[in-house]
């Protein structure tokens, strides 16, 4: 985003604001811990999807783990960069935090990160969130009704 021209980056702003308004969900448009230029840790916000994967390879649910590291940093004021926070977030959501974050550079985990950046490339994914359906993308939370008809229509087309 902070490439891109004043107009576009305002209209985030602005997108991001009507769908937390529409959702009736807590977000800060500008949060405490997003980096306002160039990060000091080029990986600070790599760090909390490493300890999702970490959760997968545990064989865990990993997605409220993710909600719950990204409502940390966008509504709660926390910063996922850290791993006592991180941690912290993990062990309030009932995983073991620490074991956790200690597989975040795991070898396992960081190749997983890797084949899945691999992956969303080739696939043609540049944000989230990203649905691919038989090779279809959907992009962002506005078009999730597109999405929605294509596993209608796909669904009809099974006989479900």
């Amino acid at each position: 985003m902070k490439t891109r021209p004043e107009p576009r980056r305002t209209y985030h702003a602005l997108e991001l604001a009507r769908w937390r308004d529409y959702l009736g969900m807590p977000l800060n448009l500008e949060p405490a811990y997003y980096p306002k230029g160039a990060p000091v840790d080029p990986n600070w916000n790599k760090y909390p999807g490493w300890m999702v994967i970490a959760a997968q390879l545990k064989g865990l649910d990993a997605q409220p783990l993710s909600h719950a590291l990204l409502r940390a940093l966008w509504a709660e004021e926390r910063d996922t960069s850290e791993a006592a926070v991180r941690i912290a977030v993990a062990d309030e959501n009932g995983y073991d935090g620490a074991s956790l974050q200690a597989l975040e550079q795991a070898a396992e985990t960081l190749a997983i990160y890797r084949a899945n950046s691999a992956d969303a490339i080739e696939a043609g994914v540049f944000g989230a969130p990203t649905f691919i359906l038989n090779g279809e993308r959907f992009w962002g939370q506005d078009r999730l009704a597109f999405l929605d008809r294509a596993l209608d229509k796909l669904r009809h087309a099974r006989g479900g």
